[in-house]
């Protein structure tokens, strides 16, 4: 789903671009020292304006200086970018890729040595706080951003022209709300609040832009933020991601949720689509993304060691009375779709450690719902990538799956999916376990217009390999004294009548036992053909479906 597999991209773009205004407004505070100290204090800073080329106009309300302990507080900072001046930036083709538009309430520098600062050019200090700025990030979609490499690098020599040294005991931006959004529209792309960042140990000079143990000139970096919110293009849904956390000091992203929340009840959003579509409604909790390279994160490529998901919930609807689109889903396996993603992805390891699962559909024949669900859900999936080097030293993407279907019956399942495969090919192995076939009836009589009267199925086991076209293996079905009743839909009332020849030739047809008394379990081999409009879990259901008709000896 596009929502879902641009997500990491945006995030790590946008990220990226949120610590690099933060570092922006440091370097600022700094220049903003020499600058309001021995030149314009009481004044506007028009020097900003002149070195920006009209770009940025820079306002405060008010400033006040102690030279004695070396302090500096400001209050009321604005800045705003001339829109006019970027447009014609833009034509010479000398723009840069984001504009930023912020309020910052206070800014105080605190313990500077203003002796160092005049004779040796450095800058030496205990503390910068920026609290609660308000800032707005303008991008443009026409500017292609090509920095593939730490913009600290840039930004450091830059500032070592100026200074030999800058040495800062902590730097804080605190309490802050962050809205980005393309410079020619007016929603959103991201909105960010109640934002902090911490930088601990911030050096600046010729030695420490060589440390490759630093992030950002710091020992130690810490973002976190309460919300951010990426409203989908199509209005269908809402992504928000909440108690967002990052330390540098073990390479760790926390997320305390992360909810894709559809805008409309199921009805309304199946009538919203002329075609039948799948309706996501997911939550995600504790979430820990462990081990994270820093280095390839600047050039936006995500690699890390692992990702615990604590837990989560995914519930899918979809409403069959409404017709099915035609469009090919050849291609749309998972493993082929990770292909796809925009960005270079490697993670080790996956681990969902206590899920639920549901799958509702509305069935087309007997216009009422039933549901497939999986509790207790515990998956790993290992060798996520799309990266070639890691795909040619492994090229097996291998899911274990664990579950309760229905909260009654064990599952287990072993998916192996094959990465950059021309033909999308895979295994599956699994197991279902003891279930009496009447708790299946909320399940099989709106999506099967079924009922079953008695039996018990002691264990299904199934072995299939697949590709783009088709499924094919041998399936076992252990069971016992099954009975039937096929149904119909009543034209006038809301409720199933029993279609009564039918049914009796049924149980008439049907094997009520494997094995029969004395005799070996049957197996049989099934061969599916895909269904080329629907989808991979589509294909395994119906090839684990025919195997199940099959083995009771039913067309």
């Amino acid at each position: 789903m596009p929502v879902c597999r641009t997500f990491i991209s945006s995030m790590l773009t946008t990220g990226k671009k949120i610590i690099l205004v933060f570092l922006g407004i440091l370097v600022l505070a700094v220049a903003g020292w020499q600058l309001y100290k021995y030149r314009w204090l009481d004044k506007k800073l028009q020097t900003v304006t002149d070195k920006t080329k009209g770009l940025y106009d820079i306002q405060y309300g008010s400033i006040s200086l102690d030279e004695v302990s070396g302090t500096l507080h400001v209050k009321d900072i604005t800045i705003t970018p001339d829109t006019m001046v970027y447009r014609r930036m833009e034509t010479e083709k000398r723009n840069p890729s984001i504009l930023l538009r912020a309020t910052i309430p206070q800014l105080d520098i605190l313990g500077v040595k203003t002796p160092k600062a005049l004779l040796n050019k450095k800058i030496e200090g205990r503390s910068i706080t920026i609290t609660n700025p308000s800032i707005e990030i303008l991008t443009n979609r026409k500017h292609k951003d090509t920095q593939v490499h730490d913009p600290s690098k840039d930004l450091s020599s830059q500032l070592l022209e100026k200074f030999t040294k800058i040495s800062i005991d902590s730097v804080a931006v605190l309490h802050g709300n962050i809205l980005v959004r393309d410079i020619d529209e007016k929603t959103p792309k991201v909105q960010g609040r109640d934002i902090s960042c911490s930088l601990t140990d911030l050096l600046i000079d010729s030695i420490s832009v060589k440390d490759s143990s630093r992030i950002l000139f710091s020992r130690t970096l810490g973002i976190a933020s309460k919300d951010i919110m990426l409203p989908s293009g199509d209005k269908k849904y809402k992504l928000g991601i909440h108690e967002v956390a990052f330390t540098s000091r073990n390479n760790v992203l926390s997320v305390g949720k992360f909810q894709l929340t559809p805008q409309l009840p199921e009805d309304a959003f199946a009538r919203s689509y002329a075609y039948s579509k799948d309706r996501y409604d997911f939550t995600l909790e504790n979430i820990k993304l462990i081990g994270i390279d820093r280095k390839n994160a600047w050039r936006k490529i995500l690699e890390a060691d692992s990702l615990i998901i604590g837990k989560s919930s995914f519930k899918i609807y979809r409403d069959l009375t409404r017709p099915h689109d035609t469009l090919s889903r050849v291609g749309k396996y998972p493993q082929q779709q990770l292909m796809q993603v925009p960005i270079p992805l490697n993670i080790r390891k996956v681990v969902f450690e206590h899920a639920f699962i549901e799958y509702k559909e509305r069935g087309a024949k007997s216009d009422s719902a039933g549901k497939l669900q999986f509790y207790n859900v515990a998956t790993t999936i290992s060798n996520v990538t799309n990266m070639r080097q890691a795909i040619a030293r492994d090229d097996k993407c291998i899911l274990q799956f664990r579950s309760k279907l229905l909260n009654i019956a064990p599952v287990s399942a072993r998916i192996v999916m094959l990465l950059h495969d021309p033909h999308g090919r895979f295994s599956i192995e699994g197991d279902i376990g003891s279930i009496d076939t009447k708790d299946l009836n909320p399940l099989i009589q709106p999506m099967g217009l079924a009922r079953m009267e008695k039996g018990h199925i002691d264990h299904l086991h199934f072995n299939f390999k697949g590709d783009d076209s088709s499924a094919a293996g041998p399936l076992t079905m252990l069971y016992r004294d099954i009975k039937i009743t096929l149904l119909k839909k009543d034209k006038d009332e809301p409720k199933f009548n029993k279609k009564g020849i039918p049914t009796l030739l049924a149980n008439v047809i049907i094997k009520k036992d494997n094995p029969k008394k004395n005799d070996d379990p049957r197996t049989v081999d099934v061969h599916f053909d895909r269904i080329r409009n629907k989808s991979f879990f589509n294909l395994i259901w119906k090839s684990i479906f025919t195997g199940i008709k099959q083995s009771v000896g039913m067309k």
